[in-house]
């Protein structure tokens, strides 16, 4: 398991990775991000199982991340570490889906008791997810039923090009659900991990990246050719949080949506 800490207060941050006894939790690498940004950026690259984030930083809170978290990788299990105590961020964080909601200063037992629960969920989603690999190979030819996690990567010329096909085409039949990597992995019997790894090698950009950019493209086309309310084109676009759908939008096309749709129609 991995885990990654999401804070822009370095001690804070340092104190948490060097006091916490993550191996105790069956937790083997420990990422540092300083920014939404960052994270995501990890998020990407890695296999991250647990999330320890801040609240307020700088470039996006910690709550908006989440919300990305929540549409690309739900599987993550999110733990809130802020000084910030109002109701609000904290009936935010948990209706939103959290594991929990801990202040600075941090209490290392309630910590320990939090990190034990994460701990096990993960360990169950493991098994749930080793079990339905095994009921879907069961299904499928000798050739194919091989565990494709543990193939050599020489074999890609004769299995995988197809196999990313496969997964490109499940791809843009669910941009509007709330697809996640595990699913998509699941989908083409390839462990979630290694099917990161393979699909940026035959692509040349992360899942995430390509998903982001296939739902954005879609969001602009119906944008400009229906006159679906900008509610309903995010949710076809598949984000059902409409603020995080219109700062992303924002974020990589230079306009709201709503400027988007004048500027197509003048």
């Amino acid at each position: 398991m991995n885990a990654m800490i999401v804070d822009d207060e370095a001690v804070a941050a340092a104190a948490m990775k060097r006091r916490i006894d993550w191996p105790k939790y069956g937790i083997d690498q420990v990422y540092m991000a300083e920014s939404m940004r960052q994270a995501i950026r990890i998020m990407e690259e890695e296999t991250v199982d647990l999330m320890l984030c801040d609240v307020e930083m700088p470039g996006g809170s910690g709550l908006e991340l989440y919300e990305w978290v929540r549409t690309y990788r739900p599987e993550i299990e999110c733990v809130f570490v802020s000084c910030h105590p109002e109701y609000e961020y904290v009936r935010k964080a948990l209706i939103m889906g959290s594991m929990d909601y801990v202040l600075k200063p941090v209490d290392y037992e309630e910590m320990d008791r939090i990190l034990t629960e994460a701990a096990q969920r993960i360990r169950d989603a493991f098994a749930r997810n080793r079990e339905k690999q095994k009921a879907a190979a069961e299904g499928i030819s000798a050739v194919s039923a091989q565990p494709e996690d543990f193939r050599e990567e020489s074999d890609s010329s004769r299995v995988f090009p197809d196999t990313i096909q496969n997964a490109i085409s499940y791809m843009e039949t669910h941009l509007e659900t709330n697809m996640s990597i595990s699913e998509i992995a699941e989908e083409v019997h390839l462990n979630p991990q290694y099917f990161m790894r393979l699909f940026k090698k035959e692509t040349g950009k992360p899942v995430l990246e390509y998903i982001t950019e296939r739902r954005l493209e879609k969001a602009r086309k119906l944008l400009a050719d229906t006159s679906l309310p900008i509610t309903e084109v995010a949710l076809a676009a598949g984000y059902d949080n409409f603020s995080y759908f219109s700062k992303l939008f924002k974020r990589n096309e230079g306009q709201t949506p709503s400027e988007y749709r004048r500027r197509c129609r003048s």
